[in-house]
C-alpha cells in the first residue's frame, strides 16, 4: 500500500470527511474532487464518495466510485467486498461473487501473512462474510464459529451468525 500521498490532498480528504460528518453532502463532494485533482492516486476520496451515493439512493454513482478504489487500491479487500455488494444490489450476482471471490484471496493473504498477525482476526471474520456473501453460507459460518470460541466476547461475530446475506447488504445500503 502506497502511504505518499499529496500532503494537501489529505488535508482536502480531512476537510470533506468533516463535512460529510456534519450532513454537508454537495461540499464534501466538491472537496473529495479536489483531494483526487492533487493526487490521482488517492483512493480514500472516492470510497467515502461512494458512502455519500449509497446514502443518497445514488447507487449507480457509489458503484462508479467504489470500482475506482479498487482500481487505485486492488490489494484492499474490502473495496472488493463492498463493490461487490453493490453488484449483488444490481442483480449482478456473476460479478459479485467475482469479486467476493477476490477478496476471499486477498484476507487469506492478509492471514498468512506474519507482518499481519495483529489483524489475524478481523481479516477471518471479513473472509468468514465474503465466504457467505459468495453463498459459500456453511464455510463462511464455520470459521465465524471458530471465531466466537477464541473470542466469546465479540458481539460483531454473534451479529453476523444471524444475519443472512440479503438482511447484511439492505442494512448497509439503509432498505428495508
Amino acid at each position: 500500500m502506497r502511504n505518499s500521498y499529496n500532503t494537501k490532498a489529505i488535508e482536502f480528504n480531512n476537510q470533506a470527511v468533516e463535512l460529510m460528518m456534519a450532513g454537508n453532502y454537495d461540499s464534501a463532494l466538491i472537496v473529495f474532487d479536489k483531494a483526487i485533482k492533487l493526487d490521482e492516486s488517492y483512493y480514500l476520496p472516492h470510497s467515502s464518495k461512494s458512502n455519500i451515493y449509497v446514502l443518497r439512493k445514488e447507487f449507480h454513482n457509489a458503484l462508479i466510485e467504489s470500482e475506482l478504489v479498487i482500481k487505485k487500491q486492488p490489494d484492499l479487500a474490502e473495496g472488493w467486498v463492498y463493490s461487490g455488494m453493490l453488484y449483488d444490489r444490481k442483480g449482478e450476482s456473476k460479478t459479485a461473487n467475482k469479486y467476493y471471490q477476490k477478496s476471499i484471496e486477498i484476507f487469506t493473504k492478509r492471514i498468512s501473512n506474519p507482518e499481519k498477525q495483529h489483524m489475524i482476526s478481523t481479516n477471518r471474520l471479513n473472509r468468514a462474510y465474503s465466504y457467505i456473501l459468495l453463498g459459500e453460507t456453511e464455510k463462511g459460518k464455520k470459521e465465524l464459529q471458530s471465531l466466537k470460541e477464541e473470542e466469546p466476547e465479540n458481539f460483531m461475530i454473534d451479529q453476523l451468525l444471524n444475519t443472512s446475506k440479503e438482511d447484511y447488504i439492505n442494512q448497509l445500503f439503509g432498505e428495508d
